[in-house]
C-alpha cells in the first residue's frame, strides 16, 4: 500500500507539473501575440484609417519574444482582421515522469490578439 500511494503521489505531482509548464507555454504564446499586434502598418492606418498589421515586424516580434522564452513559434499574420495567431511549441523534461518511463514532454499552446481600438 506504501509503495503504491507513494507512486499514486509521484504521479500527481508530474501533472502537476506537466499543468504549470503548459500555463507556462500558454502565457509565452498570449505574450508573443500582444507583442506582435503592437505592430501596427502605421502608414496605410495614416493613410486610410485601417487598421492592419505590418506582417515583417509583427511575426520577427512575435519570435523573438518566443525565443527568449525558450520556445518555438509559428506565427499567423491575418492582414484582413488585423489578428496574430501564435503557435508556442516548448519541450520540457520532468523529472518525476522518468519513474514512469517519459524523459521529456513537448506542449504546444496556440493563442491569438488583435489591436484593441476605440474611438477617439
Amino acid at each position: 500500500m506504501c509503495t503504491l500511494a507513494t507512486l499514486l503521489a509521484l504521479a500527481l505531482v508530474a501533472i502537476a507539473q506537466v499543468q504549470a509548464a503548459r500555463a507556462a507555454t500558454h502565457a509565452a504564446a498570449s505574450e508573443a501575440a500582444r507583442a506582435a499586434v503592437q505592430h501596427i502598418d502605421q502608414p496605410t492606418y495614416r493613410d486610410t484609417g485601417r487598421l492592419r498589421l505590418a506582417p515583417g515586424p509583427a511575426t520577427a516580434a512575435a519570435r523573438a519574444h518566443l525565443a527568449a522564452a525558450g520556445a518555438t513559434a509559428d506565427v499567423k499574420v491575418d492582414p484582413a482582421t488585423a489578428t496574430v495567431t501564435v503557435t508556442a511549441t516548448t519541450t520540457k523534461r520532468i523529472p518525476l515522469l522518468a519513474v514512469f518511463g517519459i524523459g521529456a514532454v513537448t506542449i504546444t499552446e496556440t493563442a491569438s490578439a488583435s489591436p484593441y481600438t476605440s474611438a477617439p
